[in-house]
């Protein structure tokens, strides 16, 4: 006789008396302040973190609120977690939504009405690269990943130096540390472009994929599409 696994309370729809109640998951987690101290994570906390990402106001307006809208289902997130990826699938959305909008009208205008639109995220996204509306340089990660090479490149320096003069220590500044050209080789796109389409398919066919870390997905998605109509 087989066994059917019951839904875990959680998971479960709310009773209206606990509807407002932060989901048991959101009780577990911890973050670091800015004393070092670690403490529990809060609805403020959660708030603060979502609001960080706003699109310019070049944006239209309705992809601005669906963009809203994922923000939303990560802050309520909190009372439910399982909308952590339902947030995630949301704002792949409106990329695809900015992406298919911007290109349309870039697109006919540069070759007139009867241009062919690509479907799908990852033919506009490749699309929209082949075009230059969006670039590795409008990424907040790729400055990040520079100043990474260039703090490595400058600490094997340090320790270059110390073995040809003999040195036991050495004192510097960290603001001896220059990216250089070279530093900024790191393809995020080319990883973008592989990705984000596979996330949002693998939640668009049906997944059990849970997890609560997709501000990452949040901050690439606002630098893209802000770049998309920054020079509009």
């Amino acid at each position: 006789m087989t066994k059917f696994e019951n839904v875990s309370p959680p998971d479960q729809l709310r009773d209206s008396l606990i509807a407002l109640f932060p989901d048991v998951r959101s009780d577990l987690m911890s973050t670091f302040r800015p004393d070092g101290s670690l403490s529990k994570l809060t609805l403020t906390d959660q708030h603060q973190e979502i609001a960080q990402y706003e699109f310019i106001d070049s944006v239209p307006l309705d992809i601005r609120v669906h963009f809203e809208t994922a923000k939303n289902l990560y802050l309520y997130a909190w009372f439910v977690y399982r909308f952590y990826p339902v947030a995630e699938k949301h704002v792949l959305a409106t990329l695809e939504f900015a992406l298919r909008e911007r290109l349309t009208a870039w697109l006919q205008h540069k070759y007139g009405l009867g241009a062919k639109i690509p479907r799908g995220l990852s033919k506009l996204f490749s699309k929209a690269v082949s075009e230059n509306l969006i670039t590795n340089s409008g990424l907040r990660r790729t400055e990040r990943h520079a100043r990474v090479r260039a703090r490595e490149r400058f600490s094997m320096e340090i320790c270059q130096r110390m073995i040809a003069e003999g040195l036991n220590e050495i004192e510097y500044d960290d603001s001896d540390i220059q990216i250089l050209p070279e530093d900024y080789v790191h393809d995020s796109l080319k990883i973008f472009g592989e990705t984000l389409p596979y996330i949002r398919n693998t939640y668009a066919h049906g997944s059990s994929m849970l997890h609560a870390t997709v501000l990452g997905t949040f901050e690439i998605v606002t630098d893209l599409v802000n770049e998309l109509y920054a020079s509009k």
